[in-house]
């Protein structure tokens, strides 16, 4: 256990900068489109009354009312949930970063870590966790990004957070962080841990048949989504959903942790 936490370690100590400056601009951006839209409502109010655009407009009625009923926080949530999808797509892309930068790189990391007398496993767990870290992080950031985003709302337009919530609750965007105990378990924490290590075998399996290898990749994580989503699909008619789920994730677990553990011991030579 040392061992892997030494080498979560040195992968996060390489990552630490870009990973801190990607969560300073999540936070940013999330204060830049509640600015934006609240300014807009302002905007929509003063010019239904004929008036300037101030700060005392945004507690009148007509910004209520647009923020509550007509939009204004879906609107404010929809940009916010697409700015949170693209920090977790940039640490999903870093899953095959963080092999092929040690595989092609300079100082080809990855090939004198696998000369050292070490389980090669191991290599693979901490680079796992430093993804599944980074995610988890990013969520936690955009979870207290929103609390501040409705902070921001409730004291500039005296309008409770709790208002707030349930406008988000009832809204038709895609919701990246689920809003209920169980969801938030099954997608947002053993969700993010599958989709990694998915990543990873398939990574795997591509430095172990080459150019063939691309293809078995693009497949095995086509088929673990389509597969997801057959289930997602089958499980709305079914009183099962948390039984077919559970049976995937550990399938989908064993299987993927098996064949990367295979094929980085017997497939991935110097």
């Amino acid at each position: 256990m040392n061992k892997i936490l030494t080498l979560y370690n040195i992968e996060f100590k390489r990552i630490y900068k870009l990973y801190f400056t990607l969560l300073g601009l999540l936070l940013v951006g999330n204060i830049g489109i509640v600015a934006k839209g609240l300014y807009r409502q302002a905007n929509s109010a003063a010019l239904n009354v004929k008036a300037k655009v101030s700060m005392e407009l945004l507690k009148s009625p007509l910004v209520k009312n647009e923020l509550l009923f007509k939009g204004g926080i879906d609107d404010i949530y929809l940009f916010t949930t697409i700015i949170l999808g693209i920090a977790v797509m940039f640490c999903l892309i870093y899953c095959i970063v963080i092999w092929y930068r040690d595989f092609v790189g300079k100082n080809k990391t990855a090939y004198t870590l696998f000369m050292l007398p070490n389980n090669k496993f191991a290599i693979y767990i901490s680079k796992a966790m430093t993804i599944v870290v980074m995610i988890y992080g990013v969520i936690m950031a955009q979870i207290l990004s929103w609390i501040i985003d409705a902070n921001i709302i409730k004291i500039l337009c005296n309008i409770d957070i709790y208002q707030v919530k349930h406008t988000i609750l009832n809204s038709q965007s895609v919701h990246l962080i689920q809003p209920y105990l169980l969801d938030f378990i099954m997608v947002d924490v053993i969700g993010v841990i599958l989709a990694v290590i998915v990543i990873f075998t398939a990574v795997m399996i591509q430095k172990s048949f080459k150019i063939k290898g691309m293809v078995l990749a693009i497949i095995y994580i086509l088929a673990s989504i389509l597969i997801y989503w057959f289930i997602i699909s089958y499980a709305h008619y079914s009183d099962k959903i948390l039984v077919l789920h559970s049976i995937y994730y550990i399938a989908l677990f064993t299987i993927s942790t098996t064949l990367s553990y295979y094929l980085i011991n017997k497939k991935i030579h110097l």
